[in-house]
């Protein structure tokens, strides 16, 4: 299928929707075993991205990044090249369980807390039965020790998950990914968090309201410096979307 991007401050993002971006993109890459590094990325991360090179450089390395998070699919609507629909780190994660509960795919967990990523561990057993669940770690890693990875990528794992938090998550994936010869690799933030139940996820009417960042920071004040992010994307877009006017 041809693959269509649309760019948002110089982070190019997949044009998809969820069904097409699992079933004819994702699926057929683990079926063929072609190694495929994936990127949720919020304003937050495009604008960390923009303010450190060396992170940008690893998020274009990226086989496809989706835009998670509402701000990206506003800004896609102001640029007008709206993208399909938001496609979050959380909702793609279930997405690949279900995947590798009919196929009996390889699922490797690491990051959170210990007990949350035992948590998270035994839900994904208990749910969803037919993954073959090789193996989890907690976060509290150096992302830099290559011991770990080099076990993770002797269990040959087709889809291996990383809630470290950005920018660890996917430096680490950048910096061990020469170890595997299969797997997509992804960050998923808090994700684990929320699966193992010790953070709720915002009910669908605050989703759906575009309110979710809020209910996240009414959870999780100390996430207030990180929001400031948002802002600074909406007034860096809106003054990119005058720029194309003009031309």
């Amino acid at each position: 299928m041809t693959e269509k991007f649309v760019e948002i401050l110089s982070i190019p993002f997949i044009d998809s929707n969820m069904d097409e971006f699992v079933n004819k993109i994702i699926y057929p890459r683990i079926m063929n075993q072609d190694k495929t590094f994936v990127v949720t990325a919020n304003p937050e991360i495009v604008e960390y991205a923009n303010d450190h090179q060396d992170y940008k450089d690893i998020i274009l390395s990226a086989d496809y990044i989706t835009p998670d998070g509402v701000g990206i699919i506003m800004a896609s609507k102001w640029l007008n090249q709206p993208l399909q629909e938001r496609i979050t780190g959380f909702d793609l994660m279930n997405e690949l369980f279900q995947v590798a509960d009919r196929k009996a795919l390889k699922i490797y967990l690491l990051g959170a807390e210990e007990d949350v990523i035992e948590a998270a561990a035994l839900k994904v057993k208990r749910q969803y039965p037919g993954i073959d669940l090789v193996g989890y770690h907690h976060g509290y890693i150096d992302i830099k020790d290559a011991s770990l990875a080099m076990s993770i990528a002797e269990l040959e794992p087709d889809i291996i998950l990383t809630a470290l938090g950005f920018p660890r998550q996917e430096k680490w994936v950048s910096k061990h990914y020469p170890l595997f010869k299969k797997g997509v690799f992804m960050g998923v933030g808090g994700s684990f968090d929320v699966l193992a139940g010790k953070v709720n996820r915002a009910p669908v009417f605050w989703q759906k309201m575009r309110l979710e960042w809020l209910y996240r920071l009414i959870q999780q004040p100390s996430r207030w410096k990180r929001m400031l992010a948002l802002p600074r994307f909406v007034f860096k877009v809106k003054r990119l979307r005058k720029k194309v006017q003009r031309s």
